[in-house]
């Protein structure tokens, strides 16, 4: 069984990508009012991708922290913050973490809400490379969007991110050259995305203890 974190992650997914599937719905070529319709539904499944993947890498960063044992353990965003907070300006990690000696896991805990606000505010593109990289820094994650689904044969995270390419045209730009038939794989794929990512969170905490 997953951990709760990741299932409920799911579920709030499910929920989030059900209004942009309806919505894509209501697209009638015949009917020009029905124009932005693929856009603004490519738009708010992004969103909900974005927000399911954060709560993904909240609970996987909470578990790390929670079950480190080492200093070494601590993902280095939350490394990093304890420079930031503790020690002085350029002021290397070994000598913090000797400043914090046996405190070091108490201190981690103790902030470790104001490392993950850092890193997920200015998160903003949930690309594979963006996946990636704050999966790396919050929870010491390998790489995930390689085990992402192909769409005709095109590595998932390219296909997210000409997807995200075409959101900031239409958002930024006003640029609308979306029907329902390019929004719908990309919705199919994030679900796929979705799968993978809960099920590589999941292994990655399921064996550790509560924090």
């Amino acid at each position: 069984m997953e951990p709760v974190p990741v299932q409920q992650a799911r579920a709030r997914y499910a929920e989030l990508i059900a209004a942009p599937r309806a919505l894509l719905e209501l697209e009638d070529p015949q009917d020009p009012r029905t124009a932005l319709v693929p856009a603004a539904s490519l738009v708010f499944a992004l969103g909900a991708w974005e927000s399911t993947c954060e709560e993904l890498l909240r609970a996987a960063a909470v578990a790390v922290v929670g079950a480190a044992r080492r200093p070494e353990d601590l993902p280095r965003a939350i490394r990093e913050t304890l420079v930031e907070v503790i020690g002085e300006p350029g002021e290397p990690w070994e000598h913090v973490q000797r400043r914090l000696a046996g405190g070091w896991h108490r201190a981690a805990i103790r902030h470790l809400g104001r490392a993950l606000e850092g890193r997920f505010r200015h998160w903003n593109t949930p690309s594979g490379e963006g996946v990636d990289r704050l999966a790396m820094q919050v929870a010491g994650m390998a790489p995930i969007s390689p085990r992402w689904p192909e769409v005709d044969g095109h590595p998932g995270a390219d296909v997210l991110a000409d997807a995200i390419r075409r959101r900031g045209e239409a958002v930024h730009l006003a640029r609308v050259t979306l029907g329902a038939a390019d929004v719908a794989p990309v919705l199919d794929l994030l679900d796929g995305i979705v799968d993978v990512t809960a099920t590589t969170v999941a292994r990655r905490i399921a064996h550790l203890p509560p924090v």
